[in-house]
């Protein structure tokens, strides 16, 4: 009878998000973009309030602006902490030696499942943290630009308004085509579309 050899670390598929570079993706998205985004929200909502006058809607720009800047702030500790539970197998191997990993593949692989659904909750939210407030900074930057009742060449300001308005709204479109897209379940609405998700087989 033969012995029972060490596992393999193919002989236990190790999770991975899917796309597999997602986790990288959205680490772009959330640890640069957010910052700068917030940074913007804030930086309107402080000429906004210093100058209520040149607005139409000072108020209401103001409280979409500071929402928008929290929900991106959001955004970025709830990728902090999801990214805490996402890691690879070359990282197990780096940090606890291929012989360990080796031995113990089993045990880890389980653990790196648990951990990965930690993340993919987290993940979650601040993906939907990140796509409101940057909508919501759209939004925003919309309202502002509409100019004052007693505003000089307003029809430069309206144009800019509905411009940004209108990239807003394809964004938004967007965003739920992305969702749509790196979803783990199949969607009518894409198949509909002739669109084939990428976990589907081709």
């Amino acid at each position: 009878m033969e012995e029972d050899e060490d596992p393999k670390p193919g002989d236990y598929p190790w999770n991975n998000p899917k796309p597999r570079g997602y986790g990288q993706a959205d680490a772009v998205a959330l640890f640069i973009a957010a910052p700068l985004l917030t940074a913007a929200a804030l930086s309107l909502a402080g000429v906004v309030g210093g100058a209520d006058d040149e607005f139409r809607w000072p108020g209401p720009i103001l409280l979409i602006l500071v929402v928008a800047a929290l929900l991106l702030v959001a955004s970025i500790q709830f990728n902090y902490h999801g990214r805490l539970y996402l890691y690879s197998f070359e990282d197990l191997e780096n940090w606890l030696s291929p012989d360990y990993v080796k031995r113990d593949a089993r045990n880890l692989h389980d653990e790196q499942r648990r951990d990965q659904e930690k993340w993919k909750k987290f993940n979650t939210r601040a993906v939907r943290c990140f796509n409101t407030g940057t909508l919501l900074l759209g939004v925003g930057i919309a309202a502002a630009l509409v100019p004052p009742i007693c505003s000089r060449q307003p029809e430069w300001r309206w144009s800019a308004a509905v411009i940004v308005l209108v990239c807003t709204v394809i964004d938004g479109f967007w965003i739920v085509f992305l969702q749509l897209k790196v979803s783990h379940k199949p969607s009518r609405i894409l198949r509909r579309l002739g669109i084939r998700q990428d976990s589907e087989e081709p």
